[in-house]
């Protein structure tokens, strides 16, 4: 029999609860179910929340129907099929067995429904449709489930993932390095380094892979904070080796230049497009060489809008570690102006930088070249910027730029290659804006791994989801109007609109009740493919 309780909070507000008697089978004895069905208005009627808004759930309850669960499934859906249409969810059954995948995709989806907030996971997979809901998972247990993900098991994955990636797209690939800040003194990864929020704590590293094309994040590994871009390369090619990838065509920094690591990517056979620093009198001397012959009607690559500036760009057949290079020269009118700005502003870090101590290792030629320091026991330190040079830099190589490359000869090619390599970046914001790495709060080295592989996961996911959203902004017109996406949505505002999305399943002839989707509830499910009547 279903009896109505009444709870008066401090606030004010009296909360309206449906309680319902039962025989629990288990535990041979009788137990009562209560339920919040909504509040009580000024004129004492009831208010009934999202879960029976619904005309047939609220039917269901007014006729005494039992309620057995009502769960949110609108997030879930779109995560799941996400997860599914990336080939993830195969790959992590195969390589860590369903329970344990249960366990960290179910993680990574609250990590995406909730912008990163892994404390609330508990909640979220409580309240939600997920392979781990009716687990009873606590955040002490969520610190265990991440600990227990050994670097073995990431190792088997990362392999399986990139074999299948690299089958499924057969596309280039970006490399890139950014830093993640941390307080804590205990983990042996977090050290001072180059910090790339110019944020003044420890750090670790994280090394990211992605796909150009597909965008997708196929590789990553977590370095010391204090490792420095250009001593990374020896790691990857070991990892690729390792996983059996073969050649692959990969577009890196310039701040990976180095004699040495284009040395051990020729070696290896590895693809590889890669720009040249500025300070490099390899690159000068290029620059200086061809300078004349690159500015020619022939080699004009792009004009402008208003036809006022060009990009130039012609190659130049090169040898190293007797394999045959390509070196791509670039000039870019507009460029140029830009060029001066960044050396400008660039000028202001770096005196900084040498007036307070805080030398950066990466920036040492900088200082030599643009600076000049003058120490007296009177005086002390003086810092005085070297005209000249800069000078120099503004008469002669502003706006020109070398890219060497041993997998592309035509220059125009190679650049546009080049450019896809942004992409990594956006996935960075990703993994540090939307998904809220911007701080490493996990206290060891074992909760450390966890996390960082559940937020890879987690980042597969938000990909896939925002290529499939950009795939169906494209081609809306294809779709009937009444369920055509009819603006672009965040990922965020996406997540909360898909929120009150949910399914009341009823003890009696009234089985499982799904609420009335939403205008834009509508168009996210057909964008994804998901068949509401049948979800």
């Amino acid at each position: 029999m279903a009896t109505l309780t009444y709870h008066r909070k401090p606030n004010g507000t009296t909360y309206v609860y449906r309680q319902e008697s039962y025989w629990d089978k288990d535990k041979k004895r009788s137990a009562t179910k209560q339920v919040c069905i909504g509040k009580l208005s000024e004129d004492k009627e009831i208010i009934y929340n999202k879960r029976f808004s619904d005309p047939e759930a609220l039917e269901a309850l007014e006729k005494g129907e039992v309620i057995s669960e009502s769960v949110n499934t609108g997030q879930s859906l779109v995560l799941e099929r996400a997860s599914r249409t990336s080939g993830l969810l195969g790959v992590l059954q195969n390589t860590l067995g369903k329970s344990t995948s249960d366990k960290l995709i179910s993680l990574a989806y609250s990590v995406v429904a909730l912008s990163g907030r892994m404390h609330h996971a508990p909640v979220w997979m409580e309240q939600n449709e997920c392979p781990a809901h009716k687990m009873d998972i606590t955040s002490p247990k969520i610190s265990r489930i991440l600990a227990q993900v050994s670097q073995n098991d990431i190792e088997d994955f990362l392999g399986s993932w990139m074999r299948y990636r690299n089958k499924a797209t057969h596309e280039q690939y970006c490399f890139d390095i950014t830093s993640v800040s941390s307080y804590n003194s205990t983990n042996p990864f977090v050290e001072y380094g180059y910090n790339r929020d110019r944020e003044r704590l420890a750090q670790i590293n994280i090394a990211l892979l992605c796909g150009c094309k597909s965008r997708i994040p196929t590789y990553y590994e977590v370095l010391p904070g204090s490792m420095s871009d250009v001593k990374t390369i020896r790691t990857f090619l070991e990892r690729m080796k390792k996983f059996g990838i073969g050649r692959i065509k990969t577009l890196l920094d310039r701040g990976f230049y180095s004699a040495f690591n284009l040395g051990l990517l020729l070696k290896d056979s590895m693809g590889f497009f890669i720009p040249v620093p500025a300070n490099i009198a390899f690159a000068q001397a290029l620059i200086d060489t061809y300078r004349d012959e690159l500015e020619m009607p022939e080699h004009i690559i792009s004009y402008a809008k208003d036809n006022k500036d060009a990009l130039y760009g012609m190659t130049v057949l090169g040898k190293m570690e007797e394999k045959r290079i390509w070196q791509h020269i670039y000039y870019d009118t507009a460029r140029r102006t830009e060029h001066i700005l960044a050396l400008f502003a660039n000028l202001a870090q770096w005196e900084e930088e040498l007036v307070s101590g805080r030398q950066n290792e990466a920036n040492q030629w900088a200082y030599e070249r643009y600076f000049k320091v003058n120490t007296t026991p009177k005086r002390g330190r003086k810092v005085t910027r070297n005209q000249e040079a800069i000078n120099l830099y503004k008469t002669d190589r502003a706006g020109y730029w070398v890219i060497i490359t041993n997998c592309e000869k035509d220059a125009k090619t190679a650049l546009a290659a080049y450019r896809e390599r942004s992409k990594a970046e956006t996935h960075f914001d990703d993994l540090k804006n939307e998904l809220d790495m911007q701080r490493l709060r996990t206290h060891n080295s074992d909760t450390m791994r966890g996390r960082v592989f559940v937020q890879f996961l987690a980042l597969i996911i938000c990909s896939q989801i925002r290529t499939i959203l950009d795939d169906a902004w494209d081609r809306r017109l294809e779709y009937p109007k009444e369920v055509r996406l009819s603006r672009r949505y965040p990922l965020s505002e996406m997540m909360l609109r898909l929120g009150s999305y949910r399914k009341t399943s009823f003890s009696g002839r009234y089985g499982t009740v799904i609420s009335t989707p939403t205008k834009a509830q509508r168009e996210i499910f057909t964008a994804f493919g998901i068949d509401i009547q049948h979800a």
